[in-house]
């Protein structure tokens, strides 16, 4: 396992998005001296998840942009968005439930002519799909609070999103599912890095450069508790693989508290828990395994997903295989910058990897090209751009 160590501060900063009102609305008067049009981004409060992807990563790249600048304004700052409708050319809701008061600042918005989007990163817009989603992410809806509060939840995002003008999703198929209910446009901004997760894992890849320990170690990165069902697909193979070859070890990192059978291999330390860290400090513990997986079942709600645990382990030259819902079948080339595993294919593709049977460096580097191209930068500000002209041209 490779040792490596993040750097210090200013390097390193845990919530570069921690940036008051006033100097957000400071740097929204600066762009529009520049002559940009504004988007705000309405978002419950700051978190490392949902508000990170769709609202910080966004605004920053909007930052080098000469045409639109994106800024962020959370529920408990409302009030003083009336105040700004005269000034900007987009409201984004983004994963927002419904409210009277979101209601009456769509309405005034769209009095002034302002298009209102919504934007939404899962499938948790539509009540008919709670049982589905209850499935996926191993929630028990036999409990009346949580019928209740997923009802609540799903219900209320449901009636804010319609009305929306129109969408802006993660990808395609997240997209096709928004137009099938709501039978309105949507364009497409891709998650992505930004760019302290770029420094962060440019300095992780140098140090992984001097070499690599004497264990071989599979990481499972799970994030949210919405990924319990999801590692049952390659668990079974997983503990073959640990059970045959005695120098490989799994490191959980997030949600997953126990799997089953795994007490021996907890107790001989070669299955490792750690609990959610921060998203840079996150590309570190990435960086330290030999491959990241990502098994997730197949079906609506998965496929709705984004391909980020695919980008952000190859920004720190780490091997992913993933199962080939729709978004990782459209970033992997299977062999060439990853692997695809369906059920019965996660323990020869793991062994492979094992036995050095793969070229290592050369699929680490065209799945890092393959995400500097595709996840940060040019590209991800160009989807930016056009989905915003897209939507205010169409007013």
């Amino acid at each position: 396992m490779v040792m490596i160590f993040l750097p210090d501060p200013p390097v390193y900063e845990k919530e570069p998005w921690n940036i008051s009102f006033h100097d957000r609305m400071l740097q929204m008067r600066r762009a529009i001296n520049e002559g940009k049009k504004i988007s705000i981004m309405l978002y419950h409060e700051a978190d490392t998840s949902t508000f990170r992807y769709r609202c910080y990563n966004i605004m920053q790249a909007t930052l080098t942009s000469s045409r639109w600048f994106a800024t962020y304004v959370f529920k408990s700052e409302m009030n003083q968005i009336s105040q700004l409708l005269e000034e900007i050319s987009l409201l984004i809701l983004v994963r927002s439930q419904w409210s009277l008061d979101i209601e009456l600042l769509v309405k005034r918005a769209k009095q002034k002519g302002i298009p209102v989007l919504f934007d939404v990163d899962d499938k948790v817009f539509d009540t008919s799909s709670i049982k589905l989603l209850s499935n996926s992410i191993a929630v028990s809806l036999n409990q009346e609070d949580l019928l209740n509060y997923w009802f609540s939840y799903i219900g209320r995002i449901q009636e804010a999103a319609a009305l929306a003008d129109g969408f802006i999703t993660t990808n395609d198929y997240l997209g096709r599912e928004l137009n099938n209910k709501y039978n309105k446009d949507y364009c497409v901004i891709v998650n992505s890095l930004n760019q302290e997760q770029l420094q962060v894992s440019k300095i992780m890849r140098d140090q992984k450069e001097y070499g690599e320990g004497n264990k071989f170690t599979i990481g499972y990165f799970s994030g949210t508790p919405s990924h319990r069902n999801d590692f049952k697909e390659c668990w079974p193979e997983i503990l073959h693989l640990l059970e045959f070859y005695a120098d490989i070890e799994l490191v959980i990192v997030g949600f997953l508290e126990s799997v089953p059978e795994g007490d021996l291999l907890f107790r001989q330390g070669r299955i490792r828990l750690f609990p959610l860290v921060d998203f840079l400090a996150l590309q570190r513990l990435i960086a330290q395994v030999d491959v990241n997986i990502v098994p997730l079942l197949d079906n609506d709600f998965t496929n709705c997903k984004s391909e980020l645990k695919y980008f952000e382990a190859a920004a720190v030259n780490t091997i992913t295989a993933a199962s080939p819902t729709y978004t990782y079948r459209h970033a992997i080339k299977n062999g060439e910058n990853g692997f695809l595993c369906r059920p019965g294919q996660w323990y020869e593709t793991l062994e492979n990897i094992y036995l050095k049977k793969v070229d290592k460096v050369k699929i680490c580097k065209a799945a890092l090209d393959h995400t500097l191209q595709n996840y940060s930068g040019h590209m991800v500000l160009k989807q930016v751009e056009n989905a915003y002209d897209f939507f205010q041209n169409k007013s």
